[in-house]
């Protein structure tokens, strides 16, 4: 591989989940608007479930551009989402095993890239793996490979898997993919990573086990961008956990925007009778016109709901991060499957974290101000990615000094723009 131009913008998230299958239409609007809310731009789906007759229903769930690898409506399927304004450039995409892997080429911050969505069949042949490589590397565009999904198989047999038997069942293709790392140069970013740490991305109930799954094989010489970052994360309505690649340049500062009001404090009792008693007693007080009282009530209003919602943002994300505290404590018990009453609280710590996202989604919709089409089915064109996108055609990613430089780090504008206008109030010149 060829090693592009150092990165400059905005950094490059990749997501990359199991999601256990989206052919129900309430599921699927969900996880995506789940998705939305993730930092990430663009996302491999394994397990995706889509057919051609639920593409348009798709699309109305997903502000950006979708690119399916369809399977059938309870099996397989492997899908791209992009985030819209993402700065993502397409250039192809390209189906390699159907309903299996899939591979997007693309630009971003003038560095190309080639994405490949793997969910391998949970037996032990490697015709996909083989097929992956071959179909990917033998591709004459000079790009870095990033590799990731669900492979249904461990890299390591003592780090990667808890419970049941030592090594993977799925061992031929575990051989042929360290022969791969090796052949073309790819590392596991996690591992590099974490060290010895041990991190599972899978959950099997059944036969109480937990393995790594979930992973990204990227070219060796993205480690050496300035920020090359893997994570993994709680997942939704799957047994797998989410994993995430930034590839990070200059990061963004923001504002905080506008204010709009949470209506989901008029389910609170207690916000409500408090905006009853702000209510009485302005109109109780003097005022010199009605318009005049309702911009006084409306002013206080405000003022108590940011308030309000601060403690109550402060309350949720001291039980949020109680719970997330709480699941990782069970998983360092290695042997928590095997115990009844840690396997209990963990499914149902887990199932509480889940009410929270929803929570998360609803409070979404109301900032975005979407409006319900019908019972289940909700308009979801300014979901999540409605804030950041507004804002960021606002941004400035380039200027031009007056030595003609071009300027691109954030921090170089910022501070040109404060010393031009700090150089423009100072000036004793008068025009």
């Amino acid at each position: 591989m060829i090693i592009g131009n150092n990165l400059t913008g905005p950094g490059l998230g990749v997501g990359s989940f199991n999601c256990n299958g989206l052919g129900n239409p309430e599921k699927r609007r969900l996880v995506l608007n789940w998705l939305k809310n993730k930092p990430d731009k663009i996302f491999m789906l394994q397990e995706s479930h889509s057919v051609p007759a639920t593409e348009d229903s798709w699309r109305r769930s997903w502000e950006g551009d979708i690119y399916f690898n369809h399977g059938s409506s309870n099996s397989t399927g492997v899908t791209f989402l992009v985030k819209s304004n993402s700065d993502i450039k397409i250039c192809s995409h390209k189906i390699i095993v159907q309903g299996r892997v899939s591979l997007l080429e693309i630009e971003h911050d003038s560095t190309n890239y080639c994405l490949v969505n793997v969910y391998c069949p949970n037996d032990n042949v490697t015709h996909v793996v083989e097929s992956t490589f071959l179909n990917t590397l033998s591709r004459t565009r000079d790009d870095f490979c990033i590799f990731g999904g669900d492979w249904n198989t461990i890299l390591d047999n003592n780090m990667d898997k808890h419970g049941g038997n030592r090594a993977h069942s799925n061992n031929n293709r575990q051989i042929l993919l360290h022969q791969m790392m090796a052949d073309h140069g790819l590392c596991d970013i996690l591992r590099l990573c974490k060290g010895d740490d041990r991190i599972y991305t899978h959950v099997n109930k059944q036969h109480k086990t937990q393995t790594r799954l979930d992973f990204f094989l990227i070219d060796a010489n993205i480690v050496n961008f300035p920020l090359c970052t893997p994570d993994i994360s709680h997942g939704f309505k799957s047994d797998h956990s989410y994993i995430s690649l930034t590839v990070q340049g200059t990061p963004v500062n923001r504002g905080k925007g506008y204010w709009k009001f949470n209506n989901q404090h008029l389910e609170n009792e207690n916000f409500v009778n408090e905006v009853r008693n702000i209510i009485n007693a302005t109109i109780n007080s003097d005022h010199d016109s009605k318009s005049g009282l309702w911009d006084v009530i409306k002013f206080k209003i405000k003022d108590f709901a940011i308030r309000f919602g601060k403690k109550e943002k402060e309350k949720k994300d001291t039980e949020r991060k109680k719970l997330i505290k709480e699941i990782e404590d069970i998983k360092k018990d290695t042997n928590f499957m095997q115990n009844d009453d840690l396997r209990q609280k963990f499914f149902d710590f887990e199932s509480k974290l889940d009410d929270f996202i929803k929570q998360d989604i609803n409070g979404a919709i109301t900032r975005a101000r979407i409006k319900w089409t019908e019972e289940g089915e909700r308009s979801t064109k300014y979901f999540f990615g409605i804030e950041k996108s507004n804002a960021k055609k606002k941004s400035i990613n380039k200027l031009i000094d007056s030595n003609n430089a071009d300027l691109t780090s954030h921090t170089d504008i910022s501070n040109h723009v404060v010393n031009f206008y700090q150089n423009l109030y100072n000036s004793t010149q008068s025009n």
